[in-house]
């Protein structure tokens, strides 16, 4: 059963990939390929591919709902919230950044129920979410916490790996915006957080310290860890280093203890 799911989560990262490469092939005004890079790709997909897949294993969704449960997951936090990060802090420029994530949302789409057939998943019913009973009060105040809790973390994790790797700021030098725009870029990133937690934690049916530890994994992996595996031309390998470091701890915390602050019982 084991060895069943390894394959099928190669299989589904492979799949990942493959799509990539075709959309850069056929799709992309950039047509140079980095075929060495394959490799780094292919491991980066892995360890996305393995969290979403045990997430599907999980669920209480099926077909076309858990299909967009997997986009949610893999675009607002792989995809597009990174993106925001990079143009804010011109590590890209505009077109590059709005070529991205129209590529993402491409691949996501295909991606997502691709996977879901994948792991057998596409038939059946689903179980409703079950998204938290609170009030509009509880609603306001719960997710004003998440936001300064994602800010807490975003700007502590940022400040001590200044402190610790000085080196950062020669890369960074003068691209580092405003306190101002990076706190309000910020606030509706945190949201798309809380709003990725919430449907993981609606679908599924397991301990909730499993499901907190689970969107931790979530966060730090598929939104910081695996993205910066692969080498690209906008980082250097010391940068995308300290940055998986930083934003591996920093958003798995925040991803547990988001967890807790939105559990109903």
């Amino acid at each position: 059963m084991k060895t069943n799911a390894y394959l099928k989560t190669i299989l589904g990262a492979a799949t990942l990939t493959a799509l990539y490469f075709l959309y850069h092939l056929f799709l992309s005004t950039d047509k140079s390929l980095q075929m060495n890079n394959i490799i780094w790709e292919l491991l980066s997909n892995i360890l996305v591919v393995g969290l979403i897949a045990f997430y599907i294993s999980q669920t209480t969704l099926k077909g076309m709902q858990l299909a967009l449960a997997v986009f949610a997951i893999y675009y607002i936090i792989g995809n597009f919230n990174i993106l925001i990060e990079a143009y804010i802090f011109n590590v890209t420029d505009r077109n590059q950044t709005v070529s991205e994530m129209i590529q993402g949302l491409v691949v996501a789409a295909i991606f997502a129920p691709l996977l879901v057939y994948i792991f057998g998943k596409w038939k059946g019913t689903s179980i409703h979410v079950k998204f938290q009973k609170f009030t509009i009060f509880k609603w306001v105040w719960k997710i004003s916490l998440g936001i300064i809790l994602y800010l807490f973390f975003y700007l502590a994790a940022g400040m001590i790996l200044q402190g610790v790797y000085p080196a950062l700021m020669d890369f960074y030098g003068d691209k580092i915006p405003e306190m101002g725009t990076m706190i309000l870029t910020q606030i509706p990133r945190g949201m798309l957080f809380i709003l990725v937690s919430l449907i993981v934690m609606g679908t599924l049916e397991m301990k909730f310290f499993k499901i907190a530890i689970l969107i931790g994994l979530i966060f730090s992996i598929v939104g910081g860890v695996a993205p910066l595996i692969p080498p690209n031309v906008l980082m250097p390998p010391n940068i995308r280093l300290v940055h998986g470091i930083e934003v591996g701890i920093s958003n798995f915390l925040f991803g547990y203890i988001l967890s807790y602050l939105f559990k109903n019982k």
